[in-house]
């Protein structure tokens, strides 16, 4: 995997809470990291393990209108077109839970990590508790998924460029306002679950910059990044009420975060606490 391309932070006190248990992972009928099926084919995942468990897949916050039930099936119904269905399978001696995820009418942007998790452990640690596979739902009149979003230039000396495609090997080329990037194995990796890796110094006189690609002669292009130059210095943070607090059952729970901070800085705020889902 490319170093750099993302940032992310381990939780280390949340290690404690798995040490206690004898546990295998579980594992996925899916044994590949990557999984490649085409655009409008059923995808079928079987996990088991020792203890119940639960999914998580692409886009599950933002796309789930509505639930349901069928016997002992879960019906996700996603924008009143296609489904996702979690439902109890046969176990064995060895892991006797076992939870089906079926997605009908995949698309390209369905494209992801699919997680499965033990539904009562709260850290999520990939090879403990937790197990993925990367599934590129393959669609070749859209090889890019992402969004249009502002790419925040800090002082640190690569930058990471999230094309995500649903085509896993394509070959992708970085557009600036005037030139073109090439990965060269080097200086600018290519990563097709995370993007593209360029030194800042190349990207951050432009305004936008874009991924591009070729099928079968034909140029696909992805979203703009608009290039936005932040500051990154980080003075303090503080946490407020900044004592322990004792509340009855029902009432309401605010906790202010302030950060003090160079002027521009991109602050991305996120938060942890017990029965977060991650």
């Amino acid at each position: 995997n490319m170093l750099g391309c993302t940032e992310a932070s381990l939780l280390y006190s949340c290690l404690p809470l798995v040490y206690g248990y004898s546990m295998t992972p579980p594992i996925l009928s899916i044994t590949e990291e990557e999984y490649i099926i085409n655009a409008k084919e059923t995808l079928n995942i079987t996990c088991r393990g020792q203890h119940p468990l639960e999914w998580l897949w692409p886009g599950i916050q933002e796309d789930t209108v509505q639930t349901g039930k069928e016997g002992d099936s879960e019906i996700v119904s996603i924008n009143g077109v296609r489904t996702v269905k979690e439902e109890d399978c046969e176990g064995t001696d060895a892991k006797p839970y076992c939870k089906a995820l079926t997605l009908t009418g995949t698309q390209a942007n369905d494209t992801g990590y699919y997680r499965c998790h033990y539904k009562y452990i709260n850290a999520k640690i990939e090879g403990t508790t937790a197990v993925s596979t990367y599934v590129f739902v393959r669609d070749f009149e859209q090889p890019f998924i992402n969004k249009p979003e502002t790419l925040l230039i800090y002082k640190k000396e690569n930058i990471c460029v999230p094309c995500l495609v649903s085509i896993p090997d394509l070959n992708i080329t970085l557009l600036l306002t005037t030139s073109v990037l090439y990965p060269d194995g080097k200086n600018i990796l290519w990563d097709n679950k995370q993007g593209m890796l360029v030194p800042t110094l190349l990207i951050k006189d432009s305004w936008y910059v874009q991924c591009e690609t070729l099928i079968d002669k034909k140029p696909f292009k992805s979203s703009f990044f608009i290039v936005h130059i932040a500051g990154n210095e980080l003075y303090d943070i503080q946490l407020f009420p900044r004592k322990a607090m004792e509340l009855l059952v029902g009432e309401k729970l605010v906790i202010n975060c302030t950060v003090w901070a160079e002027f521009d800085s991109g602050v991305n705020f996120q938060w942890d606490y017990p029965a977060k889902q991650v």
